[in-house]
């Protein structure tokens, strides 16, 4: 009997809802009152005079920046009630900044207001007659504040080398709601830059994106428009070369002529469908007004048979391929109309018209972009509508997936050598590439953007597939519909993880995009001999059965749902007599979430997030008392203890005790340590089994930025490894728990329909 199984759906069924208390505990604060009082008056009396000078061009609605101490970014310190103070005041966005410091950097969070002369008048005037002098939140939050002044000219200016003279940049615009039109043309009268050359795109949000070429003395001139938060340049598209190989010859295509199921969007340069083992798989969709480019075509076509086959390496005429299990529509996108638009405004239009009209197609594979490394105060366009195309869908339709080729800029100095827009989107997956070294052993290819992500996806690219280089290329079909050629790059690898994910949805209708996602992340080998940076969470698995098949002492479980913020959910951990076992169990699992994005706070970029706790022992808790040595006990060996412990004064913890407690409550640490506020977590615990007792894990969702009410969706896969079993853990958990059952594999055979 074999030892491979389907891996095991529905852990959410047995989902609890948990209370908890709230941790942590008063920070101190880094001002005494009055003097904190006196600095933000001379703040303020600066910056009225700063309204009559002529350093900074203002429209009537103005920007100023609410600057906190480090160490105060948690949402609990946002200044609400200075802001409350301010007629008409509101926060319209945030960032980091950077304090003047000789020693290490130190960086902070400060937010953007909006307001007028008349609001900074009303705040001095509130300050200078002690209105709130005896209200403590009010007090606080004065203690907390570093300076209340402008971005200065250079904090909007960002990512641009020393020598950078003219080019292709992209510009981001406060929200001014009701002066969007007056915003845009004294942005045009400052800059000097020709109206009719700028594309511009506003989101609901108010945030503004403008794109346009332009010169150093006009950046220089516009940086002093209030309204405008950052600058940063971009560069053209790079397609990766591709060469012919003399001799080769086109593999056979599968003697099938249905068309799979699973539908796969590519936006790319086009296809030609015509080449026989992709037609009747792909089919070209002209969104461009524009003549097609050949090389542009070639890319196009090799990024689809990625996904069809993966690469064409040691294949011939003699070789018949697989039958694809997946079908593709090729959205023709490049070139465009407007070949000055270097930022792909007009592509990204294209983009967010198709993709909320194809319900029936979900995955998606880009793998196209502007150069250009992401920089963490600014966000890309392009980014942010994937983000958003990803998280707004009409309720019961799955969220799309987006993969994203990271770039192939990895050999650039540092800096200039990380990943590349889009693939900085916190609800897609970034894929960099590997190749092979002279042992055949798998290496990040030294080309391959590198990380991290930007706040939010700080763990980038997500995953490393095969991109090929110039000893190993990736082989793709030649537009002569006979022969092979060889190119490298992730625009290539990213459709190698395409594909799986749309065969593993095609094998399991139990597989949704980010499912997938969650899976082949849960699945990645991570080399420890290479640096999170180049190889995110790890090698993604060659073998989509190694992802959708577990063993009898190896048991992976899915859990999918939604969870509000502020609520605790306990997700078991499928372990029945686990502790009656001798051995090392390993617990591993991983999240994954589709979150609303916020282009107004790079800082503060996603809405949600979940955090995750390990109680391995539900039975053993903590009993304290003041001035006395914290105990923990067994409940299953100590009761007779822990009422004793009551009696004299002890209180029982209300959890169990949890498995590597958060050392820190700061914000800025947890977010570094715990990758607080990313939309993916993957963890693993080793424990000896007599250690564990039903074990859980508690997810506790929170939301921000007005998403505090709104539940979030969790896809969750938890693998338990217990080699000394005795037994069959596969069937100990699904004869336990009835309601669990293993997803349906579909043979490949029936996959064509």
């Amino acid at each position: 009997m074999s030892d491979r199984h389907p891996i095991i759906a529905n852990g959410e069924l047995y989902a609890q809802p948990v209370n908890k208390p709230i941790g942590g505990g008063p920070k101190m604060l880094p001002h005494e009152y009055e003097e904190a009082k006196a600095r933000t008056l001379a703040d303020l009396s600066a910056l009225e005079a700063s309204f009559s000078d002529d350093k900074e061009v203002f429209m009537e609605e103005k920007i100023i920046c609410l600057r906190l101490e480090p160490k105060f970014e948690a949402k609990s310190y946002v200044p609400t009630s200075i802001i409350s103070a301010i007629p008409g005041g509101k926060i319209v966005g945030g960032r980091k900044y950077k304090l003047p410091s000789d020693e290490d950097e130190v960086y902070a969070k400060l937010y953007f207001v909006k307001t007028t002369a008349n609001g900074v008048s009303k705040l001095k005037s509130a300050l200078e007659n002690g209105t709130n002098d005896s209200v403590e939140q009010w007090r606080n939050q004065l203690r907390a504040l570093y300076s209340i002044d402008l971005l200065s000219d250079d904090e909007k200016v960002m990512g641009f080398e020393n020598d950078w003279s003219a080019g292709s940049v992209e510009f981001v615009l406060h929200p001014l709601p009701g002066y969007t039109d007056d915003k845009i043309r004294r942005f045009v009268q400052i800059s000097g830059i020709d109206e009719a050359s700028i594309r511009v795109k506003t989101y609901d949000d108010g945030i503004t994106f403008i794109s346009a070429n332009c010169s150093q003395a006009q950046i220089q001139s516009v940086k002093r428009f209030n309204a405008l938060r950052a600058i940063h340049p971009l560069e053209m598209i790079d397609i990766s070369t591709v060469r012919s190989i003399a001799g080769s010859s086109l593999p056979q295509k599968s003697a099938s002529k249905r068309r799979p199921s699973v539908k796969v969007g590519v936006f790319d340069g086009g296809a030609d469908p015509k080449i026989p083992i992709l037609q009747g798989y792909v089919s070209e969709i002209d969104a461009t007004g524009a003549d097609e480019h050949p090389a542009l075509v070639q890319h196009g076509s090799g990024v689809c048979s990625a996904i069809l086959y993966g690469s064409l390496a040691g294949k011939s005429s003699k070789d018949t391929l697989d039958c694809p299990m997946v079908s593709i529509d090729c959205y023709r996108v490049l070139p465009l109309d407007d070949h000055k638009d270097i930022e792909l405004y007009e592509a990204i239009d294209t983009i967010e018209n198709i993709v909320p009209s194809q319900l029936d197609t979900r995955l998606f594979n880009l793998s196209i972009g502007p150069r250009g490394a992401i920089v963490d105060d600014s966000i890309s366009r392009f980014s942010y509508a994937l983000d958003q195309l990803t998280y707004n869908v009409p309720e019961g339709v799955p969220n799309p997936l987006f993969v994203v080729a990271v770039g192939n800029d990895g050999e650039l100095p540092a800096d200039l050598n990380r990943i590349q827009a889009p693939a900085d989107m916190v609800n897609g997956l970034g894929i960099g590439a590997y190749t092979f070294d002279a042992n055949r052993d798998k290496v990040p290819a030294t080309y391959s953007c590198v990380g991290p992500g930007r706040e939010g996806g700080k763990t980038k690219p997500d995953l490393v597939d095969f991109g090929g280089d110039q000893s190993y290329p990736f082989i793709i079909p030649s537009l002569d519909h006979k022969t092979l050629s060889a190119t490298a790059g992730t625009s290539f690898a990213a459709p190698m993880v395409t594909g799986k994910i749309g065969k593993m949805m095609a094998m399991s209708k139990s597989v949704t995009p980010h499912l997938g996602r969650a899976l082949l992340i849960h699945h990645a080998d991570d080399n420890q001999s290479f640096p999170t940076n180049v190889q995110g969470f790890g090698f993604c698995k060659e073998h989509i059965n190694d992802v959708l098949e577990c063993g009898d002492k190896c048991v992976t479980v899915m859990y999918q749902g939604k969870i509000l913020p502020t609520q605790y959910l306990s997700l078991p951990v499928f372990a029945p007599r686990i502790n009656e076992m001798s051995g090392i169990v390993e617990i591993s699992w991983t999240v994954a979430l589709v979150v609303s994005p916020n282009a107004n706070d790079p800082d503060a970029y996603t809405n949600n997030c979940i955090e995750d706790v390990f109680y391995p022992h539900s039975m053993k808790f903590n009993f304290a008392k003041t001035g006395e040595t914290t105990r923990t006990i067994n409940l299953l060996e100590g009761l007779a203890l822990a009422k004793e412990l009551i009696e004299n004064g002890y209180k029982k913890s209300a959890l169990p005790v949890s498995h590597s407690a958060k050392t820190s409550w700061d914000e800025s640490d947890l977010r570094v340590t715990e990758l607080k506020w990313d939309t993916v977590i993957r963890k693993a615990v080793r424990m000896r089994s007599n250690s564990l007792f039903d074990p859980t894990l508690i997810l506790h969702a929170m939301g921000r930025n007005g998403f505090e009410s709104k539940p979030l969706s969790y896809n969750v896969i938890v693998t338990i490894n217990a080699p000394k079993y005795k037994g069959n853990l596969y069937d100990a958990v699904l004869q336990t728990y009835r309601n669990l059952s293993p997803i349906e594999i579909r043979a490949e055979s029936r996959i064509v329909v």
